[in-house]
């Protein structure tokens, strides 16, 4: 059988089409998952350096996204809302870009361009490796523990983000 560019075109359209509508979602209670969230401290776009344990008896969604990913970008005014109604609640959101390579002064730009309202933090490869992110978005809820509580690899539908971050505030 052979295939023409068109058809593997297509086809390429359709499995990224279902993997943003079917985000894999995986819970931390298994012998896999990381049973602590690894602590960091990264820069803000300020330069003042953000501890992850500073947290600690908050609820917590670590999101790592890129600049140049639709569906990252899709996500921000979620992420926004949930922040804006929560944060009295006792709930952080974290942006964490891992765009290494994008000098600050352009993250700063498209903070304000998409109007983020919550901390974004310039993230390492090394964090990234820490907290398995193979792709992105990736996000991580983080109990008022400090252990990882559920995980989200792909757009996270917000009706889902909604109902598990109300029953951990």
């Amino acid at each position: 059988m052979r295939f023409n560019r068109k058809s593997v075109f297509l086809f390429l359209i359709l499995f990224w089409a279902l993997w943003l509508a079917f985000p894999g979602e995986q819970s931390f209670s298994g012998a896999q998952g990381l049973r602590v969230a690894p602590d960091f401290i990264l820069p803000d776009l300020s330069q003042k350096k953000v501890r992850l344990t500073d947290f600690k008896g908050k609820v917590v969604v670590l999101n790592f996204f890129a600049t140049w990913c639709p569906p990252c970008r899709a996500e921000i005014p979620e992420l926004n809302k949930l922040y804006r109604l929560n944060k009295e609640k006792g709930l952080v959101v974290l942006g964490v870009s891992l765009d290494m390579d994008l000098p600050p002064q352009n993250l700063t730009t498209f903070v304000k361009d998409k109007k983020i309202t919550y901390p974004v933090l310039m993230g390492t490869t090394d964090l990234a490796e820490k907290y398995q992110v193979n792709g992105v978005p990736t996000t991580i809820l983080i109990n008022r523990a400090g252990k990882p509580h559920t995980r989200y690899d792909g757009l996270v539908p917000a009706s889902r983000l909604e109902k598990d971050l109300s029953n951990l505030l």
